[in-house]
């Protein structure tokens, strides 16, 4: 099982950036439907839409359906679980509320998180609280 990074998402979808090993784990995971992004990543690519930071083709809903569908992507839930959770990690001082999150929302699944995140990244290797992929 897969938890898509905000980036991750967008470059699976848009087929940048993503390598030959993680683009078969991808696939692999979608034909499975164990492929998910986090209930906030659609937040997060409306406020970079809005700040100027991510372009999409169109309108911000119809693009993020198409690429749920072109992927075969599920959204995972906001659980109370995973909020309070992203609250308490263990050993993480992140502020980055949206991070905090996507991270509580792979534990939670027991699943393994694509990202390029430095901090998660760090955060994974110094403490193997969550299992990752990097992109």
């Amino acid at each position: 099982m897969l938890v898509l990074d905000t980036h991750a998402f967008i470059w699976a979808h848009k087929g940048v950036r993503i390598g030959k090993r993680t683009e078969r784990r991808i696939m692999t995971a979608a034909k499975s439907h164990e492929l998910f992004i986090s209930a906030i990543t659609p937040w997060e690519i409306a406020l970079g839409i809005r700040r100027g930071r991510i372009r999409v083709a169109g309108d911000v809903l119809e693009w993020m359906e198409d690429a749920l569908d072109a992927l075969s992507c599920a959204v995972a839930s906001l659980e109370p679980a995973i909020a309070i959770d992203a609250v308490n990690l263990p050993a993480w001082d992140h502020a980055d509320p949206s991070d905090r999150i996507i991270v509580a929302t792979a534990r939670r699944l027991g699943a393994v998180l694509v990202t390029a995140d430095g901090a998660i990244l760090d955060y994974a290797a110094a403490t193997k609280a969550v299992r990752v992929l990097e992109v």
